[in-house]
């Protein structure tokens, strides 16, 4: 199948000399000989080294001498954010110029994140993970409610019984605070599966839904997760500091997601990364109905409307048509 991807882009491997491309128009592919911490240290190495050299994004601390990896948990412990990456990425970072406690590993959930490995079972140990700090967003939304700029409104109601927020509205979430005034930039870690709000449960679901404090009322609503997804992906809140997407195949779910079922789940030794989430996530579709169809499973069919509303009205998230985007292989042995 990636052969056949391949085809369709536009592959460039030298461009030394030559003047430097938009981000959202960069996918670089990078195959892994195995999932070992050396192994992701050496790719996620190589593709920063690629996305920097391309498309000039700095990648160093800046006023706020702070970074933030936005993790995956949502799931569970069997479909997160792999560790060897976000290692690999930590010490990347650090070689740029950063220390360990000011690159802040974020999500939404405290529970998710203990139940994934990231944050201890007691409020009385240190909140962090091998010395980097965790942050769950939801231990702050009484204070963040206190700031307007994150409110993000929508008139959907949560499910019946859930419990009520503590600002008073549940027709409002909240963006969080700590990508949007606490870093300098930060990274998105999504995971791969189906998922019924958007067909597609990825980059642009980590980068939206997984970052709002009361986004669950989305869930069950395709049409009004979309908009969701779309609208918080645009914030300027959110999307200025946003500099990439990686995205790690080690394991992915066909079906069933975006809830953890292990019988559903794939895997493949790839890392995929832009700052385009649109792409990652057309891929993923993609991928998603590969596997679907070596199981004699319905494809998601019709394209999900992400993918259209991604690039609607005055909304530019990312093209993912084949002309506009330029495929980045690295060598399997770098």
């Amino acid at each position: 199948m990636w052969r056949l991807l391949f085809i369709l882009f536009l592959c460039v491997n030298d461009l030394r000399g030559a003047e430097l491309t938009p981000p959202k128009q960069v996918l670089i592919v990078k195959e892994l000989a195995d999932f070992s911490d050396e192994t992701y240290g050496q790719s996620v190495e190589r593709i920063l080294q690629e996305l920097e050299q391309r498309t000039g994004v700095v990648l160093k601390p800046g006023p706020l001498r702070k970074c933030a990896l936005k993790i995956s948990t949502q799931s569970g412990q069997g479909l997160s954010t792999p560790k060897s990456l976000i290692r690999a990425l930590g010490h990347a970072l650090i070689k740029r110029g950063f220390t360990r406690n000011e690159i802040i590993l974020c999500d939404v959930r405290l529970e998710t994140l203990r139940e994934c490995g990231f944050l201890p079972d007691s409020l009385a140990e240190k909140q962090s993970f091998e010395g980097y700090p965790v942050v769950a967003f939801e231990a702050n939304a009484l204070l963040w409610s206190n700031d307007k700029r994150l409110f993000y409104t929508n008139q959907v109601m949560p499910r019946p019984g859930t419990p009520p927020v503590p600002w008073g509205d549940s027709r409002i979430s909240l963006l969080p605070k700590t990508l949007v005034d606490e870093v300098d930039f930060w990274i998105n870690l999504p995971v791969l599966s189906d998922g019924k709000a958007l067909g597609v449960h990825g980059a642009m679901a980590s980068a939206s839904l997984g970052n709002l404090i009361n986004a669950d009322r989305f869930m069950d609503n395709p049409y009004n997760a979309t908009k969701v997804a779309v609208e918080v992906c645009a914030s300027p809140l959110l999307a200025e500091k946003n500099v990439l997407s990686i995205l790690s195949l080690e394991s992915y779910q066909i079906l069933g997601g975006p809830s953890f079922d292990a019988n559903w789940c794939k895997s493949e030794r790839t890392l995929l990364a832009s700052a385009n989430p649109v792409i990652i996530d057309y891929l993923g579709w993609q991928k998603i109905n590969a596997g679907r169809a070596e199981r004699n499973v319905d494809e998601i069919r019709p394209e999900p409307p992400l993918f259209n509303a991604a690039n609607a009205g005055n909304i530019r998230l990312g093209s993912c048509k084949p002309s506009e985007i330029i495929l980045v292989k690295l060598p399997s042995n770098l």
